[in-house]
């Protein structure tokens, strides 16, 4: 059963993909890079949203940013005032975690000069230099390495 199937209310009977356009257009955005559509949204859309978690993967607009690798879109967030160490609800990850796993050192390089926590623990303990090494990114490590993270 997909994501959207499992949900209950106005999130039934919609594709993963309206439902994105529909209840999460900042996360799409961020999925997407595309730059123009999240600018105009970061203008219209309330402070908060920056922080609303998803219903696919619980994660905000900058985790989303930090998986597919789009710094610009990283960027333009914290500018906007999201926070770099928000961590989701359900695992308690940060973009740092995200951007480590998915094996994007650009984000996550980025992320710690803007002050990202490098050390800090999931809900398994694991910290981002763990989801770097579960992920085989190696660039990602001598990142985490290079800004003094812990390696044990």
């Amino acid at each position: 059963m997909s994501a959207a199937g499992a949900s209950a209310g106005v999130e039934a009977g919609f594709s993963s993909e309206e439902l994105l356009s529909l209840r999460f257009p900042l996360h799409r955005a961020c999925r997407d890079g595309d730059l123009a559509a999240l600018c105009l949204l970061l203008q219209q859309a309330p402070r908060a949203h920056l922080a609303a978690e998803d219903s696919f993967y619980g994660w905000t607009p900058v985790h989303w940013a930090a998986h597919f690798g789009k710094l610009e879109c990283l960027v333009q967030l914290v500018r906007a005032g999201a926070t770099l160490d928000l961590s989701t609800t359900r695992y308690a990850q940060t973009p740092a975690h995200i951007a480590a796993f998915g094996g994007h050192p650009q984000c996550l390089l980025w992320l710690i000069q803007a002050g990202a926590s490098v050390d800090q623990p999931d809900c398994e303990g694991e910290t981002p230099v763990h989801k770097a090494a579960r992920s085989g990114s190696l660039d990602c490590i001598s990142a985490l390495a290079a800004s003094g993270a812990r390696l044990e």
